[in-house]
């Protein structure tokens, strides 16, 4: 009786152990790391008609001035565009002015700057750092909730589940630990995710046009001086999940344990070097991935196959839709938003165009109808699924 008491203890310790072993692994899988390879070096021309499709332009109304555009958006079929006056303009998809306000000052429902912005359904939350706080507004620009953060952020990220994210770069929190992003639910401050060392939190603070990119209930969150892409699913927790290796470029951790005094010096430093850098305008879609980097202050575009594992690198593009023979930077390409990808064109540079480059046929007549003095005008096409 003993023995067969004995015997089973042993079997019931070896299920245990396997079932131990068994739920290792497959945490192992869900928070594995994609390698994604990068060939900075690469100077191949991508055809706009490649990985593109369904090219539109769109005037913008000119019954307001446009200054420099500085961040869009596009939700609900609509346009959103802020521009270097702090004004929010909303245009219709066919370029239709529908509201614009501009609320700078330093009232209870007003902002110093817009340091940005996100739409969720029919709320416009805007981010002011300066004056450190998050206000909502709807489309016709009236304030109904301020929220002050006690802290400064860079950017807001769409809302999943009433959860956000708030990009700090060096907030600490109540254990005195500096981190990048604070989560927040329902407006209450939650978590604080990717702890910062505080020596690096002096230099590695740096703003650029989108540090989050939403697809479905998936936030990416991702960096101008980091080499990993993070992602939360379903307003969770933030999880490394893509690793970007510029093959033999990255920049070796060691270079960051440096003790610069603050960001010119470091980033005099690192201009000396030919380490690549960052990630930015990351898109993720079920077939695949782009995103953006730099080669030695030249920027280049990367297609990642999420099926067959390969990249494709860029750094020019070749206009084979708006205008025949015209090939641009990598840096031209603007806004990722949705699905869509928005160009916004100064008219002087239509203009220039279209005296040395043969307009396409169903272009032809807004190009031939802009002035130099016109609102910009906005390229917009989408990703190929």
């Amino acid at each position: 009786m003993n023995i067969i008491f004995h015997k089973a203890k042993m079997i019931l310790f070896l299920l245990f152990w396997l079932l131990l072993i068994c739920n290792c692994r497959q945490q192992e899988r869900d928070f594995s790391i994609t390698t994604i390879e990068v060939d900075v070096q690469s100077n191949a021309v991508m055809k706009l008609s490649c990985f593109f499709e369904n090219f539109r332009m769109v005037r913008l109304e000119s019954d307001v001035v446009i200054g420099e555009i500085r961040k869009i958006r596009y939700e609900n079929n609509m346009i959103y565009i802020v521009d270097n006056m702090n004004t929010l303009f909303i245009f219709s998809d066919s370029g239709e002015l529908l509201s614009n306000f501009n609320h700078n000052g330093g009232g209870p429902c007003e902002y110093v700057g817009i340091t940005d912005f996100v739409v969720n359904d029919d709320t416009i939350t805007v981010l002011d750092r300066t004056s450190q706080k998050l206000l909502k507004y709807d489309d016709s620009g009236i304030c109904f909730s301020v929220h002050d953060l006690g802290y400064w952020a860079w950017a807001v990220s769409p809302t999943v589940n009433q959860y956000y994210f708030l990009y700090c770069g060096n907030v600490y929190d109540e254990h005195n630990q500096i981190s990048k992003l604070r989560r927040v639910w329902s407006g209450q401050p939650d978590s604080m995710y990717i702890p910062v060392d505080p020596n690096q939190a002096k230099f590695l603070n740096f703003r650029i046009r989108d540090n989050f990119f939403r697809s479905q209930d998936t936030i990416y969150f991702f960096e101008l001086f980091n080499d990993i892409v993070y992602s939360s699913v379903g307003g969770g927790s933030i999880q490394p999940t893509y690793y970007i290796s510029y093959m033999g470029r990255n920049i070796p951790a060691s270079f960051f344990e440096r003790n610069y005094a603050n960001v010119a010096e470091f980033l005099q430093e690192y201009n000396k070097t030919s380490y690549a850098r960052g990630v930015f305008n990351f898109v993720a879609f079920d077939s695949f991935l782009m995103f953006v980097c730099y080669d030695r202050q030249k920027i280049k575009w990367t297609v990642f196959d999420r099926k067959d594992g390969i990249s494709y690198t860029f750094s020019d593009f070749n206009d084979d839709v708006y205008f025949s023979g015209l090939t641009v930077p990598a840096s031209t390409i603007g806004y990722f938003a949705d699905k869509h990808i928005f160009v916004p064109i100064d008219a002087y540079k239509i203009v220039e165009w279209r005296n040395e480059h043969q307009p396409a046929e169903q272009f032809k007549e807004m190009i031939n109808a802009t002035n130099e003095d016109d609102n910009p005008i906005l390229l917009i096409f989408n990703f190929k699924q």
